[in-house]
């Protein structure tokens, strides 16, 4: 049976599974020959990546508080301002240094070579991905589309594939073409009518696995976008 790759795509999910990773690698480390040190080290980038993380969303908001501020010191009736909006705490830096996925990828490398690992442990330890259907022929993607921004906005679930082929039509007369191999299970599209103008946009997709597509293709979903 394949299996997926397990490291998530998005920060949030590699935030959630490094986290988990830690936790659990303190349990196997003495079997899986790693270093109290390496252990320690894991613990603190895991902590500091959630911190950042979940730091983001703050600093977003502060930056919309700041410029409503920056509107209304500008704009805004000549009543009293107040004080400066207070930016969001930082957490406190550890001694933690940069590429910390391409170190935890590494020591799992070495996990997975080591003697002792078994796939018990490598479930443990989350190192290994959701498995992938050997009969992937009857798969058939259900796509959701909708407006974002004045986009259309395309949604979907991989259902353990790698990526999917995604197929518009722009209501122009060239029918569906390939916008491309997403990995993201969402995409928002450039494309606009003129000024003014509204037309029907339909989009398919089809699953990829490996470099491969597999599966049906989906039925078109459409929506309508205005210029």
């Amino acid at each position: 049976m394949k299996h997926q790759y397990y490291l998530p795509k998005d920060d949030l999910g590699k935030a959630e599974w490094i986290t988990t990773f830690a936790s659990a690698l303190a349990t196997y480390a003495v079997a899986l020959s790693v270093s109290p040190a390496a252990v320690a080290s894991i613990a603190a980038d895991a902590d500091f990546f959630a911190k950042v993380i979940l730091a983001l969303p703050q600093f977003k908001d502060y930056v919309q508080t700041l410029t409503a501020y920056k509107n209304a010191l500008r704009d805004g009736s000549p009543v009293d301002i107040g004080n400066f909006p207070t930016p969001p705490s930082t957490p406190a830096m550890p001694a933690v240094a940069a590429g910390i996925f391409n170190r935890v990828t590494l020591l799992v490398q070495n996990i997975k070579s080591n003697p002792a690992y078994t796939e018990a442990i490598g479930k443990a330890l989350g190192i290994i991905g959701a498995e992938i259907p050997n009969d992937t022929s009857g798969i058939k993607p259900q796509p959701k589309v909708s407006l974002k921004n004045g986009h259309a906005y395309v949604q979907w679930h991989h259902e353990h594939t790698d990526a999917a082929d995604l197929f518009a039509d722009y209501g122009d007369g060239a029918g569906f073409i390939m916008v491309g191999r997403i990995l993201t299970a969402h995409y928002l599209d450039p494309h606009t009518p003129a000024a003014g103008v509204s037309k029907v946009y339909q989009f398919k997709l089809r699953y990829v696995v490996g470099d491969e597509e597999v599966g049906v293709i989906s039925d078109a979903v459409s929506v309508t976008v205005t210029g």
